[in-house]
């Protein structure tokens, strides 16, 4: 059931920066283990899902609601994906993505058909300048300064044209016309931080202007207070779901795929395939195809690199900043390490950083004492709190996780079209789902749930519908 929203005027006009986050994610007992506890992988399905994420979990529910034969095969030891929840500071803590959205999307129905709790986010963030919540013009000239972006961004791929994401955001203003110098705009930098690294995991010379344009994803309203993780898993805990399942090799057998596992002599047959792999795992041929897969396919994986985006969780007693539960923060960019401030979550001492780009490389590679360090030069730089007031951190490490391999994917300048080439079936029973799949409001929770959905609905279509 979701909780009712927060009263009115609970939230001021300073905290409203809900445009800005568009330019930017009781546990299951039923799901079944690999290894030779678990039941016999079946030897011939309607559908086979590879891949238990989000993407996975949704294509998976909508085939057994068909009635069709199906197997959920994930190679990693839980559901989830990037969504995913860990026990620390004995709670449970988001490592991935915080929350969705329930616009446009059936994981909040989904949700509440299965009697999952979900609870509502605040609309926008909280802007911090020097240690201090925004002025109400600070927050207006910032609003501008982030429209004047997008605006920028739109007009330079007008038509269909492509450019590197900074070079519309970088250009130099026309020359005023009074001699008086202009006072240099004291928001570039962090709209430039938010735009690129802390949406995407990368800075805006690398990303395509075209790609960011299209994206427009949908404001996360909706969390949930046992954990978005924990809730992805329960939704797949009464799926014929198999995890530490490794799938090696998809052959094309003609009027079948056969899906070789990794430790089982005999392969599965599959009528048609959902292929919920994260792309940046296809993109490294972790997954054998044979035939290889399409030249158009992998290249359009190419183009569209992961970027790094890692969390730190930590215990910060005392609530020192004033924030209500669950308030995101954007701090104005400076000397401090770039990052988002999710604090108060579920109106508890947790607060969690997601850091980006170089940094968050740094953690994926180093682990918890980078992690600790970055998130104390973060909370001193902005807010002069004294490094004690953090002690310990725990953090996500998705960049160096195999079955991972990174965030989100984004397209390189030159490549924004790319995206496309994911909606077309690959050797004709193959159908891609992930939160890279769409074109609009890719990179998101709801995003990869709608296209495992989408999957689903073109893999029974294939096979003439419902049993």
């Amino acid at each position: 059931m979701i909780r009712p929203p927060f009263p009115p005027g609970s939230l001021t006009r300073r905290r409203f920066l809900a445009a800005s986050s568009a330019a930017l994610l009781p546990l299951p007992a039923l799901a079944q283990s690999g290894g030779p506890a678990a039941s016999a992988l079946p030897s011939d399905v309607d559908v086979a899902i590879v891949g238990g994420g989000a993407a996975g979990i949704a294509a998976a529910r909508r085939v057994a609601a068909s009635g069709r034969s199906y197997v959920l095969l994930e190679a990693g030891p839980t559901l989830g994906g990037r969504a995913r929840t860990r026990t620390a500071f004995g709670m449970n803590v988001d490592l991935g993505a915080g929350g969705f959205s329930r616009t446009g999307a059936t994981l909040a129905a989904g949700a509440q058909a299965d009697g999952l709790a979900l609870a509502p986010l605040p609309s926008g963030r909280r802007l911090f300048v020097d240690g201090h919540e925004a002025r109400e013009s600070a927050y207006d000239a910032f609003t501008a300064a982030l429209g004047k972006a997008r605006r920028d961004m739109l007009a330079a791929v007008d038509g269909g044209k492509d450019v590197a994401a900074s070079v519309p955001l970088t250009a130099a203003p026309p020359a005023p016309a009074s001699s008086a110098p202009l006072p240099p705009d004291i928001w570039t930098a962090t709209v430039l931080q938010l735009l690129g690294p802390l949406s995407c995991g990368r800075a805006l010379p690398t990303l395509s202007a075209l790609d960011l344009s299209q994206r427009d994803a949908p404001v996360d309203d909706l969390t949930a207070p046992g954990g978005v993780g924990a809730l992805i898993e329960a939704l797949g805990a009464k799926l014929d779901a198999r995890t530490d399942t490794p799938v090696t090799l998809i052959t094309n057998s003609g009027r079948f795929h056969s899906i070789t596992v990794r430790g089982q002599r005999t392969p599965i047959r599959a009528r048609a395939i959902v292929l919920a792999v994260p792309a940046p795992v296809l993109a490294a041929g972790a997954l054998r195809f044979n035939p290889v897969l399409p030249a158009r396919l992998t290249n359009a994986l190419r183009a569209l690199p992961a970027g790094a985006l890692e969390q730190a969780a930590f215990l910060l007693p005392g609530n020192p900043l004033g924030l209500q539960p669950n308030e995101a923060v954007l701090a104005r960019a400076g000397r401090a390490p770039a990052a988002l401030l999710r604090g108060r979550i579920g109106g508890s001492d947790l607060h969690v950083l997601t850091f980006a780009d170089a940094l968050a490389r740094e953690i994926a590679e180093k682990g918890e004492a980078s992690a600790l360090r970055l998130a104390r030069d973060y909370l001193s730089l902005n807010f002069g709190l004294a490094a004690e007031r953090v002690s310990e951190v725990v953090c996500s490490r998705w960049g160096t996780d195999p079955l991972i391999r990174g965030a989100l994917v984004a397209a390189s300048p030159g490549q924004g079209g790319q995206r496309r080439v994911f909606a077309d079936a690959v050797q004709n029973r193959i159908f891609l789902a992930g939160e890279y799949v769409p074109v609009a409001g890719w990179g998101t929770l709801s995003a990869a749930w709608t296209s495992g959905e989408a999957a689903a609905g073109r893999a029974l279509a294939l096979l003439g519908g419902p049993a």
